[in-house]
């Protein structure tokens, strides 16, 4: 028998996840006042998601979005069907933490064209200061006739961290500043590493230093060498699964893209890694988490330095006070 593309495809998964309106039968979803709220929360849920190692890639849709007609936002999950089950019951797990209400919609596939649909939603991003400029683009994006010298080619995978989160948006462009400014940190420890964007992206910024990867899931540890690797940077990379409080090291440069759930324990840990004179990069902060976490981290000896926020989140450098 001739095989054909529909017998031959390999299964994947999706988990839509929407918000339920007032309108459903139970009265227990959210109204119009309530929806820039929930909007805020449901983003968080897409970031704590997408770090899940059985997540391919979330999609958020919303009316920004490039074809969409989303009067309310949705994520759309993508995993394997062997992971749709665990994931839907996280997915779950988070919305209450969260108080969202939820219509959870899963789905197996097996023809090829929706497989690609996702890669619309992706576009290379410029983060530019003056005269140091980095681009970050998908592998399936060829580089266009002007494109900066300085780049990271990164496809949405098993970890967290392509560029196109807020979080990781405004790491990004702290790191362009830094290097702008004349920055040269010996070593760089990227904490939480998921995809590895941020040890990579040091990497290509600052050619004389001596850059860490750490994270405590060895899929992303894993995630982060394939990245190195399709960007040849995987001789400056050294690559660890590990968390803050198994490293000894000293650090110039700290970078953490974490939400304060983690970031506020391990403030007093995190601080005594840094190298005097060095700097800390904390992003995954919702604008009103930022003084809980400032105040952890000045309880710890650490300043406030500068602040930048886009949309509902916000990144923060912090120094050694006085």
């Amino acid at each position: 028998m001739r095989e054909t593309a529909e017998t031959t495809a390999e299964p994947w998964a999706t988990l839509l996840v929407q918000l339920r309106g007032r309108s459903d039968d139970d009265g227990a979803g959210i109204d119009l006042g309530e929806l820039a709220e929930a909007s805020e929360r449901l983003e968080a849920l897409a970031t704590l998601i997408a770090e899940d190692p059985r997540a391919a890639g979330v999609e958020t849709r919303d009316t920004s979005t490039l074809g969409s007609r989303c009067e309310i936002p949705e994520l759309t999950i993508y995993t394997t069907p062997d992971g749709l089950e665990g994931l839907t019951a996280e997915v779950e797990r988070l919305g209450a933490e969260l108080h969202l209400p939820l219509r959870l919609t899963p789905a197996v596939r097996t023809d090829d064209d929706w497989r690609d649909t996702w890669k619309q939603f992706y576009a290379p991003l410029v983060f530019s200061a003056a005269t140091t400029t980095l681009l970050v683009r998908p592998s399936w994006i060829d580089r266009r006739p002007g494109d900066p010298e300085l780049e990271l080619v990164l496809d949405p995978g098993r970890a967290f961290g392509t560029g196109q989160h807020e979080t990781t948006r405004l790491c990004l462009e702290l790191l362009v500043a830094l290097a702008e400014a004349g920055a040269r940190p010996d070593r760089v420890l990227d904490l939480g590493c998921g995809s590895g964007i941020l040890a990579l992206a040091a990497a290509r910024l600052f050619p004389q230093a001596a850059v860490v990867a750490a994270d405590n899931d060895p899929e992303a540890a894993d995630t982060t060498a394939e990245n190195a690797a399709a960007n040849g940077l995987e001789d400056r990379l050294e690559i660890r699964a590990a968390t803050v409080l198994e490293l000894s090291d000293s650090f110039d440069l700290i970078l953490a893209n974490i939400r304060p759930g983690v970031l506020i324990p391990i403030a007093g840990d995190l601080a005594r890694r840094l190298a005097p004179g060095g700097a800390v990069i904390l992003s995954g902060v919702l604008g009103e988490e930022a003084e809980d976490v400032l105040a952890a981290y000045g309880a710890a000896g650490l300043a406030l330095a500068d602040r930048r926020d886009l949309a509902e989140w916000c990144a923060l450098v912090l120094r050694a006070a006085g």
